[in-house]
């Protein structure tokens, strides 16, 4: 039998009982580029394809809609002309005869169509005709008119004139909400993002930890064995342990790298820049709410009126019914035939010679006027019924889907409350899971040194503790995201109103406040 030193058991039994205070791993590798909250998110948002598509897709509608504007703007047309005419003429044989004559004048009008269906059109003409073979008395002749075209039946008034312009006008307005949606949305995809590598991190220093302190208890059990003190059984037990934390250790490696390639893909990162994943440097939310209480009905009201009234989202699909509803006005009222009724009044003026401004004012007549009234009547007019179908089931559609965001919307905002309520108490429980579980591992330690608890009870213990350190992490990163989840849920990251991407790192961190 082999003789040791009660040194050496105290030694050794040290060596085991010093794995349950081990610290955690130093800080990452410097190399690696590391990200606060907010630069992750103002970086990813800068970067995002799919917000600048939205942006641009404000600006095209922006675009149609100044398209549709120009229905209504000034026309101006003006045009001069010049002739001259040679005619042969019927004379005796023998004798040469031409006619030649010239003509010169100019025209000048301005159109408008007003928004109610109206169009107004001043115009001037002046002619000057010149007989110069045979000659005869050259008069210059001036017309100055005022034509205004009313439509009767189609096309009258605003809703049925002005229906493009409107609507071309609210889709713009549902593109910024759509893209400020979009901005709010890409931040808690950051945010979530961030926050699951952080978490990831900090699950990989536990398993490290974890796996240094099945180390030392290796190397204190083997001390003892081969002493004699304790059974080789015991040695494999703790090798099956350390075996256990070396890949649970390699399995959040793992998960670490994956999340944060993901991370840098959300935020952009490219070509050498993706190379070493971004590392989240932010601290978690130091205001920690952990008796959110259950919210009572009218309170649960509250919070659900108010993602009504701030989503981007369910605000563009309620913008979106009032183009809709215009341009279903105005297919209806296009059903009818085009009637117009056409009204023209000016003077005439005339002179003697080739001057090309005194018709303008010489011999004047008294007013002069015109009425008329033309009709069309497409028979079947089957193309405007099958529009007016369309625009009917477009405009159902869109009210069915704003039903179905109500009830989307109430659903998300109440789970999200009851999430962070969940998610607050339990960041409770697991830090004083982690408090007991580290008390018990102390106590079983000192068992083990009086020989009242073995090294399997120490090991379950210590897989206890990991196990509690884990969730308490884990409890962490989920009340984080859950917080930034009701922010977007109520619609308090980015507000309807603004026109920039300036947001607070509170907007993404902080619960919002129950009294708005």
């Amino acid at each position: 039998m082999k003789i040791f030193s009660p040194l050496l058991f105290s030694s050794a039994l040290s060596l085991v009982a010093s794995s349950a205070h081990a610290n955690s791993v130093s800080a990452l590798p410097p190399e690696l580029p590391k990200y606060t909250l907010e630069a992750a998110v103002r970086q990813a948002l800068s970067t995002s394809p799919a917000i600048r598509i939205q942006d641009k897709e404000i600006d095209r509608r922006l675009g149609l809609q100044e398209q549709a504007s120009g229905e209504f703007d000034w026309l101006a047309a003006v045009s001069a002309f010049g002739s001259e005419t040679r005619s042969p003429g019927v004379r005796p044989p023998g004798v040469e005869f031409e006619g030649k004559s010239r003509n010169t004048g100019y025209t000048a009008s301005v159109t408008r169509k007003l928004r109610n269906g109206v169009i107004v059109q001043p115009s001037l003409e002046v002619g000057v005709p010149e007989k110069v073979i045979p000659f005869e008395p050259t008069y210059g002749a001036s017309k100055l008119s005022l034509q205004i075209v009313v439509p009767l039946l189609k096309g009258l008034g605003t809703d049925s004139t002005g229906a493009t312009e409107a609507a071309a006008r609210g889709d713009w307005e549902v593109a910024r909400l759509l893209y400020r949606h979009g901005l709010a949305g890409r931040a808690f995809g950051t945010a979530q993002a961030y926050w699951s590598t952080w978490a990831a991190r900090a699950v990989l220093l536990v398993s490290r930890d974890d796996e240094r302190r099945a180390q030392k208890l290796h190397e204190g059990i083997r001390v003892l064995v081969n002493a004699r003190i304790f059974p080789p059984n015991t040695l494999l037990q703790s090798e099956a342990n350390l075996r256990q934390k070396s890949t649970k250790s390699q399995e959040a490696e793992l998960s670490a790298v994956q999340s944060g390639f993901e991370l840098g893909s959300i935020i952009g990162l490219t070509g050498l820049d993706m190379i070493h994943c971004p590392v989240p440097d932010q601290s978690l939310p130091e205001e920690i709410t952990f008796q959110f209480s259950r919210p009572d009905d009218p309170a649960r009201l509250n919070w659900i009126s108010r993602a009504y009234l701030q989503r981007s989202d369910y605000l563009a699909i309620r913008k979106s019914e009032v183009p809709l509803r215009a341009l279903t006005r105005q297919a209806q009222l296009d059903l009818k035939p085009e009637l117009n009724l056409s009204l023209r009044a000016g003077y005439l003026g005339l002179n003697s010679g080739n001057d090309l401004v005194a018709p303008l004012a010489e011999r004047i007549t008294g007013p002069n006027g015109e009425i008329s009234i033309s009709l069309a009547w497409p028979v079947s007019n089957t193309y405007q019924r099958g529009l007016l179908r369309t625009r009917r089931a477009e405009l159902a559609q869109a009210e069915l889907s704003t039903a179905q965001a109500q009830s989307d919307i109430a659903s998300e905002v109440c789970t999200t409350l009851e999430e962070v309520r969940l998610r607050a108490a339990t960041m409770s429980d697991a830090a004083a899971a982690v408090s007991i579980s580290r008390k018990a591992v102390e106590q079983e330690q000192r068992r083990l040194q009086t020989g009242e608890a073995t090294v399997l009870d120490v090991i379950n213990l210590e897989n206890l503790l990991s196990s509690a350190r884990i969730s308490q992490v884990r409890a962490q990163s989920g009340y984080a995201i859950a917080v930034a989840r009701l922010r977007f849920a109520v619609g308090e990251i980015f507000s309807s109103e603004a026109s920039d991407q300036s947001f607070q790192l509170n907007d993404l961190t902080q619960l919002p406040s129950d009294e708005k």
